[in-house]
């Protein structure tokens, strides 16, 4: 009887355990906007890597350790083939049949990732390569064929872990095409990204039956313009009018944050963006309880987690090993010579060989009769000898492709007017301040990206005279002619001029910036900091000079205020502060 007892017992118990539900856990780890931060080092900036790749192994190996390697999926969201200068080593000179970008998202086994308008503008060609060599299934429910209508990608994928089915749909901005040149595009469309995710969702629900839905959204977390109409940045207005989502992953525009959004159904969608280049990452925790075949307790966390503390993985640094050795010769060997030095830092003061070479390469290869740039940071330059494509960015810090835009000679006059009244402060004496400095006078308060300089045009800009005194003097282009206010003009600009608020456009000649995109004449094939490159390249021997086309008045002063001002902006470089806040922003030297 004790015997037969004891068995009946333990038939209860296994009942009993049968029963009970388990707790599972699964961890979605994405990134987006890598732009080729796949290493170490950081070759676009020539710095030891803030984030990227190498910090994201870090990041998924410490993950696998607490949940279980089964339990974790890596996943990216677009434009990782873009950015300086392993873009150019893949599409010029890489003869591996895996790309550089494929053999580190094969390292971090990338289950899923979304295609980007920046892998789009990199070529068809080392797209094609990228795809074909990397494991993961790509995914894009709205980039179809410009003829047949047909999708270029898979519209979604499944991954399982832990028994539970988790479902990537991915979508493009509908703005994917306005970034580069109609050969990069040529064959392809962008289609209605909402009414793409209304067919696919339920498409996903009927056939894959998922237990998470998850968007990868290469677009910023916005809605729809109401006073625009501008449909870049539209994954809010996706998350609230398709049910079925149970957290996005967005990325296009740069920024690192999430919020939280009720959906058509009632039920709460988290949009996260992890930024640029793997500084930040996305995780989102999925909690559920196992029952029978299903899940029930469902609940998904999402966090943006920085990047900033941790350390390279070391075996995903040694595995890359190869990789680099084969860039390094490629980034290492000289290009062309430059005569003279060129630094950024002079560009405040006047007509400086460091903006005066970026005109010089804009004009050339769009023949436009204008050209506007400013300085990106201060303490850039280039030095006379050998360059190398390392270098480029030094002298070329602007992301993207080159542009030519139309303007008004009115609206020219009134960007540069409002660029340098607000740049320089009104001087009353030569020992007044002519830039603008925080309480303890130590660094600038005005970035340098707002001082705006055209090239092609002879300007003078007087210290001390207020702009309705005529602090803007306009003298004529530099061919003699003169600048005619109703007259149309072809002027080249970097894409963040047509992509980005640009206040000098905007406040001053009165261009908003989605209207911009309507200016555009025509978009360059290649980046430019790739035009700067071949510029080099084909000219051999560049002489670094200033054309003088503008300076500061009165003369008489500018000497002794230039030396004062340049001893206080070299002495904030000596101690420079780090904004872990401002992280997703290109970093200074």
């Amino acid at each position: 009887m004790k015997r037969v007892f004891l068995w009946m017992m333990l038939g209860v118990a296994m009942v009993i355990a049968s029963c009970q539900s388990e707790p599972v856990k699964v961890s979605v780890v994405a990134t987006s906007d890598l732009e080729t931060a796949l290493l170490a080092h950081d070759y676009k900036y020539s710095m030891d890597a803030r984030g990227g790749a190498a910090l994201v192994a870090s990041y998924l190996k410490e993950r696998k350790s607490e949940i279980g390697e089964q339990n974790v999926v890596y996943v990216d969201n677009g434009d990782i083939l873009s950015g300086w200068v392993i873009n150019n080593y893949m599409k010029e000179v890489e003869t591996n049949d895996t790309t550089l970008a494929a053999a580190a998202m094969n390292l971090l086994d990338c289950a899923v990732y979304g295609i980007g308008e920046g892998d789009i503008a990199q070529g068809r060609e080392l797209l094609n390569k990228h795809t074909k060599s990397t494991k993961g299934s790509a995914v894009c429910a709205n980039l179809v064929d410009a003829t047949s209508d047909k999708l270029i990608y898979k519209p979604y994928a499944v991954v399982e872990r832990a028994g539970m089915k988790i479902a990537f749909l991915g979508l493009i901005t509908e703005w994917a095409d306005k970034y580069m040149c109609e050969e990069s595009f040529a064959g392809l469309k962008v289609t209605d990204a909402e009414e793409a995710a209304k067919r696919w969702i339920q498409e996903i629900k009927k056939n894959e039956n998922p237990d998470v839905v998850i968007g990868l959204f290469h677009m910023g977390a916005a809605s729809v313009s109401k006073r625009t109409g501008s449909r870049e940045d539209m994954a809010v207005t996706i998350a609230r009018n398709v049910a079925g989502f149970d957290a996005i992953v967005c990325g296009h525009n740069g920024l690192h944050r999430s919020k939280t959004v009720e959906s058509i159904s009632g039920e709460k969608v988290i949009l996260a963006s992890p930024g640029r280049r793997g500084i930040y990452l996305v995780d989102i925790d999925i909690t559920a309880e196992r029952e029978g075949e299903g899940f029930k307790n469902k609940k998904v966390d999402v966090a943006v987690k920085s990047m900033l503390t941790r350390k390279a993985d070391n075996d995903y640094i040694v595995a890359m090993r190869p990789r680099v050795t084969e860039l390094r010769k490629f980034t290492n060997a000289p290009v062309g010579n430059v005569k003279n030095m060129a630094l950024s830092i002079d560009a405040l003061f006047g007509s400086s060989a460091y903006i005066d070479f970026m005109h010089k390469v804009q004009l050339n290869y769009t023949g436009a009769d204008l050209s506007v740039a400013h300085p990106y940071v201060v303490d850039e330059g280039m030095f006379e000898g050998s360059v190398t494509p390392s270098q480029i960015r030094s002298i070329c810090p602007f992301d993207g492709k080159l542009y030519t835009v139309k303007m008004t000679g009115e609206e020219i006059e009134k960007m540069l007017s409002r660029s340098v009244s607000e740049f320089y402060k009104l001087m009353k004496n030569k020992e007044d301040d002519l830039l603008k400095y925080d309480a303890e006078k130590k660094r600038m308060t005005e970035s340098c990206k707002s001082l705006e300089s055209v090239g092609g045009l002879r300007y003078n800009v007087h210290v001390n005279k207020k702009s309705s005194d005529g602090k803007l003097q306009i003298i004529g282009l530099s061919n003699g002619k003169k600048l005619e206010p109703k007259k149309e003009y072809k002027v080249a600009v970097s894409e963040e001029y047509v992509m980005s608020t640009n206040l000098a456009m905007s406040l001053g000649a009165g261009i908003k910036q989605h209207e911009m995109v309507n200016r555009v004449v025509a978009v360059s094939k290649k980046d430019l900091t790739e035009l700067t490159m071949d510029y080099i390249k084909e000219k051999g021997t560049v002489e670094l000079k200033a054309t003088g086309d503008w300076k500061l008045l009165p003369a008489a002063w500018i000497k002794d205020v230039q030396e004062r001002e340049m001893k206080k902006l070299m002495g904030a470089m000596m101690a420079p502060e780090i904004d872990p806040n401002a992280a997703q922003l290109p970093p200074s030297k």
